[in-house]
């Protein structure tokens, strides 16, 4: 999925009016965005905090324009070797829409929201669900876009790749995949 950051608080003031520099600022505001994504607020505490009149699901989909970064099919052929996660800083009312709309959801073995589960990345608390079921760490390979992330994984023994925006972490998961096969 494509980081709602940093495009977003310009594509938010161009659809709805709204101050970009407020939204920026609730975005990066450490304690609010922990609740927030931790789901230990609601989600129309983000419109409200913005000054954005809080969308119907319609609305918000064109506001928030979340899309995938790499199509179902490369997913579903990595499925056939490895178990697929989805572990994201994400609101769920957001962002399994997208995912269910887009095929993931018939692609990937589970989805692990932070809104749903309480774990917010960096945290290690979030990625150590992959390894509840006694999966070795150095089976696992982890792709996100935040460096601080990707830290906490690989302090875990996951091998961290970095998504650069196009699909150069998809040939580098390829590569991982074959490499363990």
């Amino acid at each position: 999925m494509e980081s709602l950051m940093p495009g977003f608080p310009a594509r938010a003031a161009e659809r709805t009016g709204a101050d970009p520099g407020r939204v920026r600022r609730v975005l990066t505001d450490d304690s609010f965005r922990r609740a927030y994504w931790g789901g230990d607020l609601p989600e129309v505490a983000f419109w409200q905090a913005a000054g954005i009149p809080v969308p119907d699901p319609e609305r918000r989909a064109a506001v928030l324009e979340l899309r995938p970064v790499v199509v179902p099919a490369r997913i579903a052929r990595w499925r056939q070797v490895a178990d697929i996660w989805v572990v994201s800083n994400h609101r769920h009312e957001w962002l399994l829409p997208v995912l269910d709309a887009a095929g993931f959801t018939a692609v990937v073995d589970r989805i692990e929201v932070s809104s749903l589960t309480g774990r917010v990345k960096p945290d290690p608390a979030a990625w150590e669900a992959l390894l509840a079921d006694g999966t070795s760490p150095e089976r696992v390979a982890v792709v996100d876009d935040q460096q601080p992330n990707l830290d906490s994984a690989h302090a875990l023994g996951f091998t961290a790749l970095r998504a650069d925006g196009g699909t150069r972490w998809a040939d580098q998961v390829d590569a991982w995949l074959a490499s363990t096969a």
